[in-house]
This record gives structure tokens, C-alpha cells and sequence, in this order.
């Protein structure tokens, strides 16, 4: 005599691959929802975990739309990575740049063109320690596409100089 009873047993192997299918499709689903989550949540926070580090004062292409803003920190600096995207024409940009970066807080310390991108080295002139470049970068389409490399330091420090390892693009 066997001690399971009738109703517990299964009573075809109709049963058992429709149970293993439909446990297959349940971890299927899961795995799905698990992986929506981290494309839906942890990657855009990701690439715009630094757009706080952005100084509030610092000059933005009006209409520029933000593609991705990364921070990081370490023993009292911080170094910023930021891209935006226009529709507007590097020249444009440039010009607003050239501009921008030679009022109020911002000093425009140099510029350069490496690879038909501009490069508008700039710093601060009064107040925290900040200095960094923005690349313009003509895009296929006629537009623009902005970078941002910023280095900063916090009050402690006298400067930015050992703050970043390179600003910029390399030739």
C-alpha cells in the first residue's frame, strides 16, 4: 500500500511538463522584472548621479539637453563629467561659451581646437577652487555636442592642481 494518497500523486506526464512549464515561466517573468528594474532605476541614476556636482553658477547652452552628469570624490575633490547635446551649430556654441566663461564667477583660461573640437579651458575667479574645460564638438546632424571635465576642491584645499589627472582631450 502506498502512503500518498491518490489525489496528491500526479496522474500524467501531461501534469509534469505543464508544472515545469509553468515554473519556467514564472522565473522567466521574474528575471525580466528584476532586469526592467535595474534599466528603469539604477542606470539612470547612474548617468546622472553628478548632476547636483554641477555648480549652479557655471554657464549652460540655453536649450542644451543634459545626456549624462557622473561625479566622483575623493579626499576633498570632486571631478565632474557632463554631456549635453543641441541642435544649434558649434560656431554658436562657441560663441556663447567665449562669452560666458569671461563674466561673472568664470575666467577663460585658454582654447584650443584638437580634431576639429574646440576646447575652452576655464576657472574660477572668485570662491571655491574650480576649473576645467568644455569640449564643442560638431555632430553629423549640424548640431552640437557639449562635454564638461570640472575639477573642484573643498574650502580646506588651495587649490585644484592635484584634484584631477587630466582636463580635457589628449591630441
Amino acid at each position: 500500500m502506498n502512503a500518498t494518497p491518490r489525489s496528491a500523486r500526479l496522474s500524467s506526464p501531461g501534469q509534469v511538463v505543464a508544472i515545469l512549464v509553468g515554473s519556467g515561466l514564472i522565473s522567466l517573468v521574474l528575471f525580466v522584472g528584476i532586469i526592467a528594474l535595474f534599466v528603469a532605476v539604477l542606470i539612470p541614476a547612474f548617468e546622472f548621479g553628478g548632476r547636483d556636482q554641477i555648480p549652479s553658477d557655471l554657464p549652460v547652452y540655453p536649450g542644451a539637453k543634459l545626456e549624462l552628469a557622473f561625479a566622483n570624490g575623493f579626499q576633498g575633490c570632486t571631478n565632474v563629467t557632463a554631456n549635453w547635446s543641441t541642435a544649434d551649430p558649434a560656431a554658436e556654441v562657441d560663441d556663447f561659451y567665449r562669452s560666458e566663461l569671461n563674466t561673472g564667477p568664470w575666467t577663460l583660461t585658454g582654447a584650443s581646437t584638437t580634431r576639429g573640437a574646440l576646447d575652452l579651458a576655464f576657472a574660477s575667479s572668485s570662491g571655491p577652487h574650480r576649473e576645467g574645460v568644455i569640449t564643442v564638438t560638431s555632430t553629423a546632424g549640424g548640431g552640437s555636442y557639449i562635454s564638461l571635465d570640472l575639477a573642484k576642491s573643498s574650502q580646506s584645499r588651495s587649490s585644484v592642481s592635484d584634484c584631477h589627472v587630466l582636463v580635457g582631450q589628449t591630441g
